[in-house]
């Protein structure tokens, strides 16, 4: 089966190696969840057993003795076992983490997208520790080179040993995934500047470098000249470093101010539904056969994390001159027929290496969350080879040049779509996110009003309470300052008139 270029595969369709990966991922996890459950029904049975007393203990207690070793040992091999894939499990679930983020860089537009609107915020910070721990590995490995050349016999290459061979191409992968970082920042800039436009300040770009092929090129060279292109290195590289860890910063401060709009990560919402998908390509029955041949990777080092293929740059092919055709007269009234070209042959794509086999209840394709997969095509149907073209006439110039003009005419008007709906998604993004900003500025402004005449009424209450309370201290002063007035002299006894007529 001819093997496919990824960035011809449709997108709903994961690479098989990231499929195996998370295979390999979901047979770790459905191991571990066995194992408690045996664990637990374990030492169950053995606290149980150790309250119950048999009728004949005489006869029995050397087969409960024996039982109760069994149970014991039972237990601490289940242990052993828990704890030998705890231990395992973290390196696995890193190549994991790394496959899957090196697929969204690549062929998951949403992912940068939503980067690019500063959403994700978690996916930033995952960024910037990744890069940190980039820029770090790379210059550890820069620092310990040296020492590996200082060992090296006198006139020989940097690249003359396994050792110093082998310390040199870890510095190139380690320089490879810098690259790669610093890749995709420009990749999430060229988003955001489609997205708000030329005028509006954005992330900028940060400048890329070709370390990769610079520390690959010292396995040719002197351990003098050496030294000197790795002090050169380690500059450029600190340089640039800081430039795309203040830029990536900045972009991590934005996001915060989101952080509670939408999805904080898209990694982990893309890797849980590939986690619930992942089991149901494993057969119970070959559970120990994948998890023993994983376990024989990660000892070996074999156990590598999916990363998109490249083609190398490859040498120009030297153009020979051609014979001269056979000069024909020309034919009144029809321009003079041009040899045409022939057609490139296509290289052939390189071999495909298997990796050690999974034994799958059906061949592994799972797909990405919300959405359509293609329709499978069956292994058994034979594709029909295409009938052979037929004889053509020899065209002439213009039409070649016309058919030229209308593929270049078709993709531009395929590209101005694309830039249109890109357009418009990033205005409603914008006009919902004014909205936003606008509703609460205004809810803002409200609640400051408010505060501010409750801080006057407060204000003019206790000047109130002040006057008050100086008024008070005026009356107390002036009554404790007055003499005690004399008490007043009871009015005098009026004598009674005898009436006459009311007797």
């Amino acid at each position: 089966m001819p093997s496919v270029d990824p960035k011809n595969a449709p997108r709903s369709t994961l690479p098989p190696a990231l499929q195996e990966l998370l295979v390999r991922e979901a047979v770790f996890l459905m191991s571990r969840k066995r194992i408690s459950d045996a664990l637990a029904s374990a030492e169950q049975q053995t606290s149980s057993g150790s309250f119950a007393r048999p009728l004949l203990s005489l006869f029995a207690r050397k087969d409960n003795r024996n039982k109760r070793r069994e149970e014991v040992d039972n237990v601490a091999v289940l242990r052993a076992g828990i704890k030998k894939l705890d231990d395992a499990y973290p390196q696995l679930e890193t190549c994991v983490e790394r496959s899957l983020e090196n697929y969204l860089r690549e062929h998951d537009a949403e992912y940068a997208n939503g980067l690019a609107a500063s959403r994700f915020i978690d996916d930033w910070h995952r960024l910037l520790a990744q890069f940190e721990l980039d820029t770090s590995h790379l210059l550890g490995a820069l620092n310990a080179l040296p020492a590996h050349f200082d060992a090296l016999p006198a006139g020989a290459a940097c690249g003359s040993t396994p050792e110093s061979r082998q310390a040199i191409d870890e510095a190139v992968a380690f320089g490879r995934a810098l690259q790669e970082d610093i890749t995709f920042v420009n990749k999430i800039a060229d988003a955001q500047r489609i997205r708000a436009g030329i005028d509006n300040i954005t992330l900028y770009r940060q400048p890329e470098r070709n370390w990769r092929g610079s520390i690959h090129s010292l396995h040719f060279v002197l351990p003098s000249l050496a030294l000197d292109s790795i002090q050169s290195l380690e500059a450029d590289i600190n340089e640039v470093a800081e430039k795309v860890r203040a830029a990536i910063q900045g972009e991590c401060q934005l996001a915060s101010y989101v952080v509670g709009y939408g999805v904080t990560s898209y990694h982990r919402r893309v890797w849980a539904s590939l986690r619930e998908a992942a089991p149901l390509q494993v057969n119970p029955d070959n559970m120990e056969v994948i998890l023993s041949e994983t376990e024989e990777l990660m000892d070996s080092g074999r156990l590598k994390e999916w990363r998109p293929t490249r083609p190398e740059p490859t040498a120009p092919t030297p153009i020979t001159a051609a014979a001269p055709p056979p000069s024909i007269a020309p034919v009144a009234g029809r321009p003079p027929s041009v040899p045409r070209p022939a057609a490139a042959v296509p290289a052939a794509p390189p071999p495909v290496v298997p990796g050690p086999s999974l034994r799958l209840t059906r061949s592994p394709d799972l797909k990405l969350p919300s959405r359509t997969a293609p329709p499978v095509v069956p292994a058994t149907s034979s594709p029909k080879p295409p009938p052979a073209p037929a004889a053509e006439a020899p065209l002439p110039a213009t039409t070649a040049s016309s058919t030229e003009s209308q593929d270049s005419l078709a993709d531009l008007t395929a590209e101005r779509n694309r830039l249109e709906q890109i357009l418009l998604e990033t205005r409603a993004s914008l006009t919902e996110r004014e909205q936003f900003l606008s509703e609460s500025e205004a809810r803002l402004m409200q609640v400051s009003q408010a505060q501010i005449e409750r801080e006057v009424d407060l204000e003019q209450r206790e000047e109130q309470l002040r006057d008050l309370e100086k008024r008070l201290r005026q009356m107390q002063s002036s009554l404790s300052s007055q003499p005690a007035a004399p008490a007043p002299a009871p009015a005098p006894a009026v004598a009674k008139v005898f009436d006459e007529f009311n007797e």
